[in-house]
């Protein structure tokens, strides 16, 4: 009786073991697809910008500058483009861990934007006139990402593990690594930004600054709200929403 005991418990054991190893097979299978998919895009981007580099009768590996791009029209009509950062983030957050996802969390968070010469021979004078707005929405690269690749669904924090599609999301990992936030400007002094609200570490890349208008950027504005109250009613509208999906409930179409 106890070597039948003794035998039921070892094919358990096996049974369990199996169980593991058919589990870091299947997660060694996914790694190995998403190194495949990134490889893959690392030679789609190779292959195209060789691709613009030969058409434009460049010899292989020499380097195009973005005013080359713009004046050859080749690469823009194609959705090919090479970025140059104008500026880097300088700010309280030196790490991914502890900064807040949104600007929002944190309103009394600092840093500032100095806009490189590489840009402009005079950056001062590409910030003449933005000192009028209260608000200006920053696109930057996702450089801590740590790797390219990326999933059609993913489980945002919010959600408490729900899948949705990339795309109604926020997540850094996309097929173009681009961030967007709003952050408040608090003054400008020469070439470089002010800023409070922000949601960026230290060194991160911007790509381009825009002014926020909320006549364009807030669809409240409709009803007469002024730009303050306006950028109000869209902060308590992101909260009612954020709300909403954590219960389950959709967002009304207006």
């Amino acid at each position: 009786m106890s070597g039948c005991c003794s035998c039921a418990q070892h094919v358990k054991k096996l049974s369990e073991q199996i169980s593991v190893m058919r589990k870091e097979i299947k997660n060694l299978r996914q790694k190995l697809e998403g190194a495949l998919l990134s490889h893959k895009k690392h030679l789609s981007h190779l292959q195209a910008a060789f691709t613009a580099s030969d058409r434009k009768g460049a010899t292989p590996g020499a380097r195009t500058t973005p005013k080359e791009h713009v004046a050859g029209g080749i690469s823009l009509e194609q959705g090919l483009i090479e970025t140059v950062p104008i500026g880097f983030i300088s700010s309280c957050f030196s790490a991914k861990n502890g900064t807040p996802r949104q600007p929002v969390v944190c309103r009394s968070s600092r840093a500032t934007l100095r806009i490189r010469k590489a840009a402009f021979n005079n950056p001062e004078h590409a910030l003449l006139g933005l000192e009028h707005y209260s608000h200006i929405w920053i696109i930057f690269l996702f450089h801590k990402n740590g790797h390219l690749s990326y999933k059609a669904k993913v489980k945002p924090p919010r959600l408490n593990g729900q899948r949705v599609g990339l795309y109604s999301t926020r997540s850094p990992h996309r097929p173009n690594a681009l961030g967007l936030t709003l952050a408040k400007l608090d003054k400008i002094t020469g070439d470089t930004l002010h800023l409070s609200g922000i949601d960026m570490i230290s060194g991160t890349p911007v790509l381009d600054i825009k002014p926020y208008i909320p006549d364009y950027d807030c669809p409240q504005s409709r009803s007469g709200l002024g730009g303050e109250e306006c950028l109000s009613a869209c902060m308590s509208s992101g909260r009612v929403m954020l709300q909403m999906l954590q219960e389950g409930g959709r967002w009304p179409h207006s």
